[in-house]
């Protein structure tokens, strides 16, 4: 209740920020540096995109009523069969999630241009995105044909509710700001966060180039709002230029695409980190994250659920966030200037992760960990063939380390029919995975009597770095 009546007292603060004459669109001005609201080009490519059935903008905890009871009597309409058709086509070469959100944003509001020329546009999208001239000519249709700024206003104060979540938290906000800008030693540029009902509980972190200077609008899902996913989105166009160096040395990206395989690949794919490039921008994207959390910010957001679900399986993320330690605390004046050292750093990171892994023998009595070491009880290996490139899993139990480890952060599950023992509470255990190509990893999972995943009881991955 707190919460929601700081929040009508924003709205009422702000009220006057209201931008309503000059591009119909739904903003509030939140501080000197950001406002909040909706954006009407993402709100017509989030439309598109759902009714071509994107997975990731059909969340089925999202009430659709309102948007099915305008688009539905026209979906016949051949603007709108050409646009659904059109993004389909796309998707099909992993057009999803931000890619939309990346396009969109370069566009004017009513969707029949783009905000800077078509070179710019062409060569800052992501080219997922296509060609931006067919994509221009196929949006403007839709937007033109299902008068798309009629069902906008319509939805006026749907998105008014939708916003409650930024306006409550402007504090965050703040911090976020400032946290980001003393790691950088940089002022932002305008930003403009964008809150939709349409995107699930997914946010998407674009920049709009417009040749010049870099605008920053994230995109985020009605109702949901948290300072550590404001940075990382915040931290895309700072990180990217140093990867696009990286990018360019063939010895690095020789040993990447080596890692950039198996199960690794199947899962960055199945965030749409479709490449080796991606993959790498996300590395350094989230250890830029960390780092500034860990530096600047408030470390209880680094505890955060979601956050932790994205840094699962970025095997090198903590030493990336170690050699950025080290631009940061030293004498480099940019990361330009750090670049050779953060090459080399790189290097002997991927060249460890293909170092042979050999399982610890049945008989091991002991491990350390965090400096204390504990008496170790094998609890035997499965065969875990059936997972691709995987070969086996061996697992240890930890005697008497469940309330040492209880309150370190957790961010990975494992169900507890996966052991090859009978999993009880307040137990902790190493889980060595060897793949078959000789390499492998080690996690610790702990088992909290509350952890629960559809009905199953899974142990937690508790966080070692």
């Amino acid at each position: 209740m707190k919460k929601f009546l700081l929040s009508i007292l924003f709205i009422s603060m702000f009220s006057t920020a209201l931008l309503f004459a000059d591009k119909g669109e739904y903003r509030v001005q939140i501080n000197d540096k950001a406002q909040a609201g909706t954006s009407r080009a993402f709100e017509c490519a989030a439309v598109i995109a759902h009714y071509a059935g994107f997975p990731e903008y059909n969340d089925s905890n999202t009430d659709f009523s309102l948007y099915d009871s305008y688009f539905i009597p026209l979906s016949k309409n051949k603007a709108f069969l050409d646009a659904v058709s059109y993004f389909n086509s796309l998707h099909k070469r992993g057009f999803s999630y931000d890619a939309v959100a990346n396009i969109a944003t370069y566009l004017n509001s009513d969707c029949q241009s783009y905000r800077t020329d078509i070179q710019t546009v062409k060569a800052n999208i992501q080219s997922r995105c296509g060609d931006p001239q067919k994509f221009l000519e196929i949006i403007s249709a839709f937007y033109t044909e299902t008068s798309f700024d009629d069902f906008y206003q319509s939805m006026i104060p749907v998105y008014e509710e939708s916003l409650q979540a930024i306006l409550a938290n402007i504090q965050v906000i703040n911090i976020a700001f400032d946290a980001y800008e003393k790691y950088y030693r940089t002022s932002l540029n305008p930003v403009f966060i964008s809150v939709t009902p349409l995107v699930g509980p997914s946010n998407y972190g674009v920049s709009f180039n417009d040749g010049q200077k870099e605008y920053y609008e994230p995109k985020y899902c009605a109702g949901y709002f948290d300072a550590n996913l404001l940075i990382h989105e915040l931290s895309h166009p700072m990180s990217n230029p140093v990867v696009y160096r990286i990018v360019k040395n063939k010895k690095i990206m020789k040993l990447v695409n080596k890692s950039f395989k198996g199960t690794k690949k199947q899962i960055m794919q199945q965030q749409a980190y479709t490449n080796s490039e991606t993959y790498l921008i996300e590395l350094f994207n989230r250890a830029n994250t960390l780092n500034i959390l860990k530096a600047f910010g408030n470390d209880a957001y680094i505890y955060s659920g979601i956050f932790q679900y994205k840094i699962r399986r970025f095997d090198e993320i903590d030493q990336v966030t170690q050699l950025l330690d080290k631009y940061r605390l030293g004498n480099y004046v940019s990361l330009e200037e750090f670049r050779p050292e953060l090459e080399e750093g790189f290097f002997k990171i991927l060249n460890a992760n293909k170092n042979g892994f050999k399982l610890s023998a049945d008989d091991t009595k002991s491990f350390t960990l965090f400096g204390k070491t504990y008496d170790a009880q094998y609890c035997g290996t499965s065969d875990v063939s059936g997972i691709r490139d995987f070969k086996t899993r061996k697992v240890f139990r930890l005697i008497d380390a469940y309330e040492d480890l209880v309150n370190y952060q957790s961010f990975d599950y494992l169900p507890d029919d996966n052991y090859p023992v009978t999993v009880n509470a307040g137990e902790v255990y190493r889980v060595e995975y060897l793949r078959t190509d000789g390499t492998g990893f080690v996690e610790y999972m702990r088992s909290d009597a509350n952890s629960y995943i559809n009905g199953q009881h899974v142990t937690v991955g508790i966080y070692v770095e």
